[in-house]
């Protein structure tokens, strides 16, 4: 049996505890879909833009 080492050090970045990793979605991931989100967003505002500038030439 080994000696007990004691609490950890400050600085030990959270990295005990985490070795099962494999079910967690990687960076790239979580980058992809942010960047899917963002120009889906875009692309409802700009067809919210068209519908409003098209409601304002009809009125005019």
């Amino acid at each position: 049996m080994s000696k007990y080492k004691g609490p950890t050090e400050g600085g030990s970045g959270g990295k005990r505890g985490h070795s099962n990793m494999e079910h967690w979605i990687t960076t790239e991931e979580i980058k992809e879909s942010s960047k899917s989100r963002r120009r889906n967003k875009e692309k409802n505002e700009i067809r919210r833009e068209i519908q409003e500038i098209k409601q304002n030439e009809s009125i005019k």
